[in-house]
């Protein structure tokens, strides 16, 4: 068989493996992400051995943690970086910084070199972007306060990540020497350079054209595309594959497109996660495992006890409360997919030996494994032991704060003539307007009168849970199409019954079709059209009696009205 078939032959077994293990893990009410991962070690070479090339192992773990980390970077924004302020920036480079020194200094206590201790503690140092997200935003978290410092954190993390990896590459030991640091960021230079030219100069020149506008797959073409140019050319530079991918998903989560993008792409996410996480107990050694088992437990629980602690005390210089100091502790307290990529690295500059690379494979998935456990049990976790330290009242107060603070304000998809006018009437009346469109020009015409406008798809769930749908006093859709206007409705309905749908109809006919749908309220334009039409010929004959009776004398009903 030809090795390409042979391939396609492993993802088939991979994926349906993975679907199998997902579905009964949530079958049991357990997170989908350990039937993923069980489902990799059991057809991986540790177990059954359906897919034992090691070759063919090494290429699906580096698909699917490229493809995964192109999303994740697609996710992040600066803006948002910023906007979390502190505990964002310094809290993470602090989080990074302590556990990196404590796991470093535990490393070299062991008798590892200065090197290999540093690698381990940079490895230690990051979470799971892809895990954590997941599970805040299934548990309704995001929005939270221990929810909002994670994910700056995380953000914090991924960008840390670039840097690590290219001192990780220079100070590599295998083959003759070691890759000059010059030479690295070179390398590393050309491919961010080449990857900004074409996000600031020829993308947005593509994506802002008619043609691009009306046909969405044109977006979804140009950003698998360019995740593949840059996986390889994250490979040819002599860096991380995966690397290349996530600077890209970084530069392209910049451009205006970046919401339709992440809207498009998400359908894809799925197959991404659940590559990547098969990928990885695939590479886990299960006899390894078995024959240093209390050495496994003996690490993995002081790790996540640690880095609990450890991120708690980077939060707290920046966050008042203790409990969401401690809970973002908990949440981030596994050993999470860059972590892999960095322990690859480290692993082939020969500054990680075979049994320690094995250990840090098996503390991580493990690690991961206990992750969907925790995470929903962060904050009563973080309160039980909060209350060893603080009063209740106090408790009170923090809780309060960790509620969003975005609700009440209405989001209207679609600016076109209708939209606009609506949307003017609904902040006339006082309430706080999103605009939400598919269209980049309708979006900055939205913003240049005032308005905050986001640029995203609204049949997609994750667009409208980006505006804080499940708060929001009610969805106005002004869309004119009326398949879209009833395929939004429903979707909208079926995350969140208790929000009013407000729908336009342009005809009379399919106003049953989106009433259908589950919209509260429809403007029927036709129904609309008539009654003003009726409302206006009342207006007419007022007038018009109002000037036969000032003119008496002609009773010529034709000629006062022609008059």
């Amino acid at each position: 068989m030809h090795r390409g078939w042979e391939l396609l032959l492993d993802l088939l077994v991979t994926l349906t493996a993975a679907t199998v293990f997902g579905l009964l893990m949530e079958r049991i009410r357990q997170s989908s992400v350990v039937g993923f991962i069980i489902a990799g070690v059991i057809v991986g070479p540790s177990v059954a051995r359906l897919v034992q090339d090691p070759d063919t192992v090494t290429v699906i773990a580096e698909l699917g943690v490229a493809l995964l980390l192109f999303t994740i970077g697609l996710e992040f924004s600066l803006q948002r970086l910023i906007r979390l302020g502190r505990v964002a920036t310094l809290g993470g480079l602090l989080q990074i910084s302590l556990v990196t020194v404590v796991t470093g200094l535990v490393a070299l206590a062991f008798g590892l070199d200065w090197r290999a201790a540093l690698a381990l503690g940079l490895v230690a140092s990051l979470a799971s972007t892809a895990v954590v997200l997941r599970l805040l935003k299934t548990n309704k978290a995001l929005e939270g306060a221990h929810g909002k410092n994670s994910i700056g954190i995380l953000l914090m993390q991924d960008v840390a990540v670039v840097p690590i990896v290219i001192l990780l590459t220079t100070l590599g030991t295998s083959g003759e020497r070691a890759a000059p640091l010059g030479e690295t960021l070179i390398k590393a230079s050309l491919l961010v350079g080449a990857l900004a030219l074409f996000v600031m100069l020829v993308l947005p020149r593509m994506l802002d054209t008619k043609t691009f506008a009306r046909n969405r797959e044109f977006a979804v073409l140009v950003a698998m595309a360019t995740a593949v140019a840059a996986t390889w050319g994250g490979h040819a530079a002599g860096l991380s594959p995966a690397l290349g991918t996530f600077l890209a998903g970084l530069l392209l989560a910049e451009s205006p497109f970046a919401h339709q993008m992440r809207a498009d792409v998400n359908a894809f996410k799925t197959l991404f996660i659940t590559l990547f996480f098969a990928s990885i107990g695939m590479v886990l050694d299960l006899r390894f495992v078995g024959e240093n088992l209390g050495i496994v437990l003996a690490t993995l629980i002081p790790v996540m006890v640690g880095k609990a602690v450890l991120t708690a005390l980077a939060c707290r210089p920046f966050v008042a409360s203790f409990v969401t100091c401690l809970a973002a502790g908990l949440v981030l307290s596994q050993i999470g997919e860059f972590s892999f990529v960095v322990a690859k690295v480290a692993q082939s500059g020969g500054l990680l030996s075979p049994f320690v690379f094995q250990l840090v494979i098996a503390v991580s998935v493990l690690s991961l494994i206990v992750t969907p456990y925790i995470v929903p049990r962060a904050v009563p976790w973080a309160k039980w032991v909060a209350l060893r330290f603080f009063p209740k009242r106090a408790l009170a107060v923090e809780e309060r704060a960790m509620r969003p603070k975005r609700s009440g304000h209405v989001i209207v998809v679609g600016f076109g003539e209708a939209g606009e006018q609506s949307c003017m009437a609904i902040s006339a009346a006082g309430h706080q307007v999103l605009v939400l469109d598919t269209d980049p020009r309708q979006v900055r015409r939205a913003e240049a009168q005032g308005f905050e406008a986001h640029l995203g798809d609204a049949t997609q769930d994750a667009t409208l849970d980006r505006l804080n749908y499940q708060d929001a006093l009610c969805l106005v859709v002004s869309v004119p199409e009326p398949l879209v206007s009833a395929q939004i409705v429903g979707m909208a309905k079926s995350i969140c019954p208790h929000v009013r749908v407000v729908a336009r109809a342009r005809h009379h006919v399919l106003a049953a079709e989106i009433q259908a749908g589950g919209a509260d309220f429809i403007a029927d334009e036709e129904a609309l059209v008539g009654q003003s039409l009726g409302d206006l010929v009342s207006v007419c004959a007022a007038e018009w009696r109002q000037g036969q009776r000032n003119d008496f004398r002609d009773s010529s009903p034709l000629k006062s009205a022609s008059e």
